[in-house]
Formats: structure tokens, sequence, C-alpha cells
């Protein structure tokens, strides 16, 4: 779940923000291109920045483009609808980018609203972070609401403000999808980013209020699977990108994208190695391996995915087990990493987080035990998921602390994205 941080603090956000066969994967993307400049060129030639197409910017929240002058360096970039005036710059500096626009599947906005004439909060805001208004559809179609058996309307506890709405209503489903494609041909949108794709019931809710509509989780399962089939396929017949932020788990994960990823363009994939916004424990083992095998199973298939951590500006050690995670899965040409700092108005394009070796130049090696490694082109990416420190052969000589050296330290569940050595 993503969406608008309150003053302060992200995690504090209160708003809102088959094996499938490769034929079988009808996606729209057309196929990357490569660097626009050299990353290897001396910093002191006046041209553009170094692209990374691995990396990507998600900016969702206040202040958060006050800090972004290197967004169009990745490859991918989502953002509020109200922000498409940002899209001309970021295609003009880099050609390639793919813009999604940020909207929300399964609720709706109560406070994302202006004054009517009663004085009070009674209007929806001409843009919306949601496919559809809270307040036209309380008033016109109350029945595109999830209620409880006494038919009350409903709100997560966990993101005050968001009402979950039955998005197995064929005509919720078709306001949602022409109200998003109108948004999209309104501006040089590539696609959506579609919020809160769930494949069970994950938000709590205010007074633990169960909804006849979608009791259990098999029935928010289908409730998603039916919304995905019928929207997914018109958003990428007009021409624009379809990308659910998907919420999986360890069991459900592989069944989940072979059924859905037909459906869609590609998919984002939030908590790649850690849960929460501060300096949480990072995962390992079986929660690192899991996920490591999303991420790589999308790479396998051409399947984008946007792979997201929430950290610290100043926490690189999350930074490198991000971006060293997402490096040892990346295929070259689809996908990309996003470190969402938790803090307001700092740059998202960290060193840690955004570290370039250029392309991969071989498959993944075990070096150690829990330990895996990849090269690149420039460089080298190696990850130890385990609880012990472990010495790891690097097969080559990379730089490591500024000094040439074949081998590197690791501690515990941390990583490290070493350039070469000068011959």
């Amino acid at each position: 779940m993503v969406g608008m941080r309150q003053p302060g603090t992200r995690a504090g956000r209160a708003y809102a923000c088959a094996l499938v066969a490769a034929t079988a994967l009808m996606l729209v993307l057309a196929p990357l291109a490569g660097p626009l400049g050299d990353a290897s060129a001396d910093p002191n030639t006046v041209g553009p920045a170094p692209r990374s197409p691995s990396a990507g910017t998600l900016a969702l929240d206040p202040g958060d483009w006050d800090a972004q002058p290197d967004a169009f360096r990745g490859d991918w970039v989502v953002m509020q609808p109200w922000e498409y005036d940002r899209i001309p710059a970021l295609k003009e500096q880099n050609p390639n980018v793919r813009v999604l626009m940020y909207k929300d599947v399964t609720a709706t906005v109560s406070n994302a609203c202006v004054t009517g004439p009663t004085g009070k909060c009674d209007q929806d805001q001409e843009i919306l972070p949601a496919g559809v208004g809270y307040w036209s559809a309380l008033r016109d179609h109350p029945d595109w609401f999830l209620r409880t058996a006494e038919g009350d309307t409903m709100e997560w506890s966990d993101w005050p403000g968001l009402h979950p709405m039955d998005i197995t209503n064929p005509d919720y489903q078709q306001a949602w999808t022409d109200s998003v494609v109108s948004e999209l041909q309104a501006h040089d949108w590539d696609g959506v980013m579609m919020d809160d794709v769930l494949t069970r019931l994950s938000h709590t809710v205010v007074g633990d209020a169960v909804s006849p509509q979608v009791p259990d989780d098999a029935a928010m399962y289908a409730a998603t699977t039916s919304f995905l089939s019928n929207v997914g396929p018109q958003i990428t017949a007009a021409g624009y990108l379809a990308m659910p932020n998907v919420t999986v788990y360890e069991d459900n994960w592989r069944p989940t994208l072979e059924q859905w990823t037909p459906y869609v363009s590609g998919w984002e994939f939030e908590y790649l190695v850690k849960y929460g916004f501060g300096e949480d424990q990072p995962f390992g083992d079986e929660d690192w391996q899991w996920r490591f095998d999303l991420i790589s199973w999308a790479a396998e298939y051409d399947v984008p995915v946007l792979a997201v951590t929430y950290g610290t500006s100043y926490d690189e050690a999350a930074q490198l087990y991000h971006r060293a995670t997402w490096l040892l899965a990346w295929n070259g040409r689809t996908g990309a990493s996003m470190y969402v700092p938790e803090e307001s108005g700092v740059s998202f394009w960290l060193s840690g987080a955004t570290a370039d070796v250029g392309a991969p130049a071989g498959p993944v090696e075990t070096p150690a035990a829990g330990v895996r490694l990849r090269p690149y082109a420039e460089g080298v990416a190696v990850v130890n998921s385990g609880d012990e420190t472990r010495t790891v052969p690097l097969g080559g000589r990379y730089l490591v602390r500024g000094e040439p050296a074949d081998r590197v330290e690791l501690g515990p569940r941390s990583a490290a994205v070493l350039s070469s050595a000068l011959p």
C-alpha cells in the first residue's frame, strides 16, 4: 500500500494515497533501449547525467518532487495523477522513461475532497488518487461500497479515510476503467500503477467489520481476479501499461502471478528486503529467498517488476541489500528497483540504492553458504542472506572500500555492489 505522507515521516502516511509460457504473457512493453550515456565516462565531462535503466523513482508524497532532480536517470517513475505537468521534462531528459500514474483499486478516498455548498467536505476533488470518487459514489452508486451485514459502509483502520469497494461489481469496474483511461489519454502517461491489488483481506477494518460481499481471503482473491481479468486487458488494449501493486505471500506468489500476469503488463512488489519505513531488520533465509525467487521468476519471463523497499536515506546497508538483491535477479531488460526514503525532502537517487555496474555478465553463483554472487560488466553484486558473517571470494579484483581486493567480508543479512578494479 503506497500513498501520501503526512508532514514529517512516511511512516505516518494516512491516505491515499506456467509456469506461464512466455508466449502467454501478452505484455505491451516496447523493448528497452540501451543507455543514453556512458556511465564510465569522465565525471568532469559536460553532458547528461549517467542513467541507470534498472533503477526507478516512486515519488508519491508531498515534498518528494522538490528533491528529485535525478528521477529521469531511471527508466521508471511512479507519481500522483496531479503531477502530470512534470512528464514533458522527464521525457525530454530520458526518452525511454515510463511514467506511471498512481490509482487505488480496492478503495476510494473520503478525504480527497473539497468543501461543497453545505460548508462541509462533501465533494470529490477534481483529480483523485483512486479511480472512483468517494462522494460521488456515495451519492449516485451506494451499491459500489463494501458494506456490513447491517448495511454500513466500511473504513480501513490502518489507512483512515480509505473505504473498501465491491470490486466485483461490473459497473464499478467499468467506471474505474473509463475514469483511468480518460486521465491517461489527457496527458502523456505511459500507464497506471494500480495500488491495493490484494490476494487476502490484508487491511484491518474499523470495528473489525466484515462484509458478506467479500467475507474471507478466498472471496478477496476471487474479487481481485474478476477485477484484473476485466480491467487489465481494457487498459492494455487502449495502449497503456497496467502495473498492479500486488500483495502476495510465500505460499501464494507463484500461482497468483501465473494466473494474473496475462491480464496486466507487469507488477509492483513492495517490501523486497524488509518491512517498515525505518531501520527495520532485513529479511534473511526463507523470507529473503521467496522474494528473490519472485523477482527471478519475473526476470525469466520478461515480466517487468518494480521492486520497492522503504527505509531511511542514511541506512546505506539497507540500500545495498535492496539493490544487490535486485541485481542478482535482473535480466538486463525489464523492471527496476526503487528505494523510498522515509524522510521528506531528500533525494531518492541514493548511491547505495542505485549503484550501477552495467549489464549482467553471468549467472548467479554460490561461493559460500548463504551467499549469492553475480558478475556484471563493470562490477559484481553479492548478498549474504544468512545469519553468519562470511568472507566471500569474488572471482576477480574489485574495489572494496576503495582498495582492489579479490574477497569481501559480509556480515549477516548484508550485501555489496562493487566496481571492477582497474587493470
